[in-house]
């Protein structure tokens, strides 16, 4: 299942992981353009540790298991 990680709860695991641990994509809520952010400079944050700004113009985007 794909879900973006503003949907899951705030003490998810996914949330909480650095960005280059986990299998993310990010969708630019403006252009639909995505990328992987995991080469970028916001590797070594967890989703919950952004600001802002970015979780109002993109949409970080994983899939989960159901026993997730």
């Amino acid at each position: 299942m794909t879900v973006s990680l503003h949907e899951l709860p705030h003490h998810h695991h996914l949330r909480n992981s650095a960005l280059q641990t986990i299998d993310v994509r990010i969708r630019c809520r403006h252009t639909k353009a995505t990328r992987d952010p995991r080469p970028w400079k916001i590797k070594n944050n967890s989703y919950n540790e952004l600001n802002d700004s970015w979780k109002t113009n993109f949409d970080f985007i994983v899939t989960v298991s159901s026993d997730q």
